[in-house]
Formats: C-alpha cells, structure tokens, sequence
C-alpha cells in the first residue's frame, strides 16, 4: 500500500497546525477519519435520515436497513457466527459495563473473582470495581513482567476455584502488549471461566477473528478504528447474550409491554434501548470498508516496520525511556525523558504540529506499578510514516535542549 495515498484520504492533513504540517501520533486516544466516513454521516442526514426499527415509511425502511447492513459488515470483519452476536453501544466503555453489571446481575456470586491485569484501561477495572462494592467480589491482578508484558504463566497463577471472570486487554495501550487471548482463553475455559476482552486497541490494528478467539465477550472503540465518536461494538457468544438479561429499559428493547409483565426482544434488540446513534452505525460501515480496502495484512505489516523503526531511533536518543519491551508490540511508543515532565514534553512537541498523549492513559494502576505519574506516548495509524517519527524524534531533541539535558 502507499501510504501517501492513504493519507490523502483524511482531510485534516490538508489543514495546518500552528503553522506546521499536522503530524498525529494519537491514533490510541481517537484516529482521524477518512472523507468517506464524514461523507458518509452528511449524506444520511441531508438524503437519507429517518429512526431505525420503527415505522413502515420508505425512509424508516431504508434506514434501518442500512443499519442492519453495518452489522453484518461487523459481522463478517470479526468473524463473528451470528450477526445477532453484533450489539451497538455509545463506545466500548459502555459494552464492558453492560457485560459487567448483566454478569453480575446473575452469574457472579459474593466471593468469587474476577481476575484482571496491571495493564487494563479503566474501563476494563471501575465497571469490576463496582460488583466489588455492590456484591462483594474480589479483584485480583495479573502482574506485568520486566517488559511490560503478561506472560500466561502470571494469568494462570492468580486462577483459583473462585474466578468466575478474566477480563483482559487484547493490546495494552501504554506498552503495546499484545496479549495471546486464544490461548488465554483455551486455559480458561478449560476451567469454566468467562472471558472478555477489551479489544479497543486490538480492532484498528490486529486480524479479528472470534470463532478463532473463541473469547465470550469482544469490546470495540469504533472511533479508534476510523470510524465516528459515540459509536461501540459489543460482540457476545450467542448463548451468553440470550442468558443474560437486559442492559438498559426503553423503546426497541420489548417485545410486549403489559400492566403485569414485560417480555423483551430478539436479539439483538434487547439490548439496544431507545433510540441509537443512527448515523454513527451507518458511516461505520464505511470504516470497515476502508479497512479492508487496504487489508488488515497490510496495515499490520506496516505498522510493525514503524514501531520498529521508532523503537531503534528512540532508544539511540540519550535520556529517552522507553515504556516496555514486549515481545509481541502493537502500534504504541510510550516513553519518558528524565528531568521533563511528559505533559512538558507534548505542549512543546505540539508547538511544531506533533500530537501525542501526556497522562497516565486511564492506566493508573500501571503507572503506580512503574513508579511514574505519567508517560508520554505515541501511538500509531495507517496514515503514519517514519517521517513521522523522525519529526517526533526531532521534537524530542528539541525537549532536551530547552531542559538543558544531554
């Protein structure tokens, strides 16, 4: 692929950033988008726009129709069996709680455990966190190694006959860990433990495959995949979804609404309540479409050759830290510089037209693990080049100057 033309399909590089061609490195927060998908949401509103799952109009009709068509892309780009398997959420911080509380409603028990790593996102932590207060669960953590990384032999040695849940990142967002969840899952399963995975970093750069997985519960972040804000995928095994009981109560989730009972819908209207993000969903499907336009193979090859190629000059660069060293390291860079604190370190590389992230990534618990209060971080997309990173490296030069460091 040529990344030159794929970058001329966003439109905000053609707009300059203090003066300075923009180059973002902040895809692990939120990717840009592609002029198909903004395209895509002004064409249904202007043309096309009408509530799904309700009325019999022609507009009602189509629209819903094109909504549905957005599931059976997720569908098919995950690998899901069923299509039904597809639930659409307002982001995955709310899919991760919707299995959490549904779970917790039924299934976990006071005193068993749900085991989770020093690597989680906060919305992989505080949806568990609240059963720990309401049904007196336990949490318990999965350490990182030296790297950064969670071997399966740490997994393994927090099991005990109380875990009922192991909630797990597919890909950390701080060291770029990519954890093996097939065989994360084998291992659980083998001792009756449900799975989920918070995939919001695993969607835009990792091969989906869920029959392969074989994981219960799959969390995605749409806008991380080029895709509109306000938008998450929840993909649930069939028989997990049809067990549990509803998320949230309104219209498009019943079936019949009496003074003395309600029955819910088919899957998977019972657990979209209300009226969805219509126009999010619809344009989404144009973000699947670029993605395999371009081929996951493609992307993951080229994202490889540039953390590669960050990792090598980054390490060249006296006082710059690098955050872990996995074996396995998706498109994420986090890094200190001794002496500059990190949120100093993104306002002045922001001054040149280079965004990246300061804070502790909603990962504090890592954060305290390594002993620093925050990190800086570059994360990457299909429209970085190593430009790119030179001009990150260039802009960090630029940090040690101003701090007087060597």
């Amino acid at each position: 692929m040529k990344i030159e033309d794929v970058k001329k399909e966003f439109p905000i590089f053609d707009e300059k950033i203090q003066n300075n061609d923009l180059v973002y490195l902040d895809s692990a927060n939120s990717s840009q988008k592609p002029k198909v998908v903004l395209d895509r949401i002004n064409e249904f509103y202007t043309k096309q726009f009408s509530n799904v799952g309700r009325s019999v109009h022609y507009l009602a009709v189509a629209a819903t129709n094109l909504y549905e068509n957005t599931r059976s892309s997720v569908q098919r780009y995950i690998n899901a069996k069923d299509k039904n398997e597809i639930v659409f959420t307002k982001g995955a911080t709310e899919a991760l709680n919707l299995v959490a509380n549904t779970l917790g409603q039924t299934i976990i028990e006071p005193n068993d455990e749900i085991l989770i790593t020093e690597l989680e996102h906060h919305s992989n932590y505080v949806p568990w966190h609240f059963l720990r207060k309401s049904k007196n669960v336990k949490i318990k953590f999965a350490e990182i190694n030296q790297d950064g990384d969670i071997p399966i032999e740490n997994i393994e040695k927090e099991i005990t006959n109380k875990t009922k849940v192991i909630a797990i990142t597919h890909l950390s967002n701080v060291t770029g860990a990519v954890l093996p969840i097939k065989e994360i899952t084998q291992l659980a399963h083998s001792k009756g433990i449900i799975v989920v995975v918070d995939g919001c970093q695993g969607g835009p750069h990792l091969k989906l495959d869920m029959q392969d997985l074989d994981c219960d519960f799959y969390a995605i972040s749409c806008h991380k995949m080029y895709g509109p804000t306000g938008l998450g995928v929840l993909y649930g095994k069939k028989k997990w979804l049809e067990q549990l009981p509803p998320y949230q109560g309104g219209g498009g989730m019943i079936n019949e609404v009496k003074k003395d009972g309600i029955s819910y819908g088919d899957l998977p209207n019972k657990y979209e309540a209300g009226t969805m993000a219509t126009a999010q969903v619809i344009a989404f499907d144009q973000s699947i479409k670029f993605l395999e336009s371009i081929g996951i193979e493609n992307i993951m090859k080229h994202e490889k050759e540039l953390i590669e190629y960050g990792q090598e000059i980054l390490q060249k660069n006296n006082s710059v830290k690098l955050i872990g060293n996995p074996k396995d390291r998706g498109g994420v860079l986090s890094f200190i510089i001794e002496g500059v604190h990190p949120h100093d370190i993104a306002t002045i590389l922001d001054e040149t037209g280079v965004a990246i992230r300061a804070g502790h990534h909603c990962c504090q618990i890592l954060h305290d693990k390594l002993n620093i209060p925050a990190s800086a971080r570059a994360s990457l997309g299909v429209y970085n080049t190593k430009d790119d990173l030179d001009k990150l490296n260039d802009g960090i030069k630029n940090c040690k100057k101003i701090f007087d460091l060597k």
